[in-house]
């Protein structure tokens, strides 16, 4: 499964960053464990990691910015990064029926 999730994301990175020196990663950088900002201001957490993992394997430059939750679609819609990676819960507990 974990090869399978690699393969699909480094093909996706790599597919759509064909003609760009540089491909920008894009985050709001506030949902730690997966994204957040460090003390030194840059993106971190386990997104960052995959994220900077993929471009190694596929040769390519990445840079990761940041933006508000509400801009990450606009962003992408007009080129400013190729691959949003905001994190939002989409699993909740239900409470337990009696």
């Amino acid at each position: 499964m974990n090869k399978l999730l690699l393969a699909t994301a480094l093909t996706a990175i790599s597919g759509a960053a064909f003609a760009q020196e540089v491909v920008r990663l894009g985050t709001e950088g506030a949902y730690p464990p997966y994204n957040f900002i460090n003390d030194a201001g840059e993106v971190a957490g386990f997104e960052r990691e995959l994220g900077d993992e993929l471009c190694k394997r596929a040769n390519l430059t990445c840079e990761w910015t940041t933006n508000a939750w509400d801009s990450i679609i606009p962003n992408l819609q007009s080129g400013n990064y190729i691959c949003p990676r905001p994190r939002r819960p989409t699993w909740r507990p239900r409470p337990m029926s009696t």
